[in-house]
Parts: structure tokens; C-alpha cells; sequence
């Protein structure tokens, strides 16, 4: 069985096109996948194996009532937020470090919680002054 040869232009053109293939691929898969590094890979495997045991609802809602259990926090009225696969975001705000310091303490005391997201907010410290007010005093036509 005779096998037809490439002509020199299309081995080129074919290796062009091999070549944005697998440039695509790798753009594709390094955004899909990140900064990869075995500490990040290790913890993807172990959430993935882990049994479903908790729903995610009442996970953020454990989370809510150690919290609420906890006098000091409970009059701050921070908010435990589902997200996916064990991941609890806190939310709200505080009035210094050690208060929001103490919310991630606690609630990363709740069994099944695989990830904390930290969106608690200090007044003082993140506190952003809004624009200022507009008036047309002054100003002529």
C-alpha cells in the first residue's frame, strides 16, 4: 500500500494548525485549572471524595447559629451565606479586627465545613466615604 506524501505546504499548515490547537487547549486549561500546586491539588481531591454528608443550606445555617450562640458576636447580626461544596461565606460588619477575628474562629468550628470565605467588613478600616453631594449653588446657567 503506497501512502501519499505532504507537500511541504500543507506539513506546514498542518503544523500550524496542531500548534493553535494545543496553544488553545493550554490557555483553556491553565484558566480552568489556575496557579496549580500540589497543596491546591491535594485539598481539590479531598473536597471532591468527601462524602456529601450536609447540605450546603445547613452548613451556612450551623455556621449562623454558633454565631448567634456566641453573646459578644450575636449582637454584631454577621450573615452565614451557603456557597458550594462545604463553603461558607461571612458577611456583615464588625467593629474591630478582633470581633471578625473571633467570627472566623468560631465558625470554623462547625463540623463539614470545608471553606471559610472571610467577607466580614470593620467600620473604621473599610469604610468607604460615598461622593460627594451635588448642588448647583454657585453656579450660573
Amino acid at each position: 500500500m503506497k501512502r501519499e506524501r505532504l507537500s511541504t505546504a500543507e506539513t506546514l499548515g498542518w503544523s500550524a494548525v496542531g500548534f493553535g490547537a494545543g496553544l488553545v487547549g493550554g490557555l483553556w486549561a491553565a484558566g480552568l485549572l489556575g496557579r496549580v500546586t500540589q497543596g491546591r491539588l491535594a485539598d481539590e481531591v479531598r473536597a471532591f471524595r468527601a462524602p456529601e454528608s450536609v447540605s450546603n443550606v445547613a452548613l451556612a445555617e450551623a455556621v449562623q447559629s454558633a454565631l448567634q450562640a456566641d453573646g459578644d458576636l450575636a449582637q454584631h447580626g454577621m450573615i452565614a451565606v451557603a456557597g458550594p461544596r462545604g463553603t461558607v461565606e461571612l458577611t456583615g460588619w464588625v467593629p474591630d479586627r478582633r470581633t471578625r477575628a473571633r467570627a472566623v474562629r468560631v465558625a470554623a468550628l462547625v463540623p463539614g465545613l470545608y471553606d471559610l470565605i472571610n467577607s466580614i467588613l470593620v467600620h473604621g478600616e473599610d469604610d468607604i466615604a460615598g461622593p460627594p453631594e451635588l448642588t448647583l449653588e454657585g453656579r450660573s446657567a
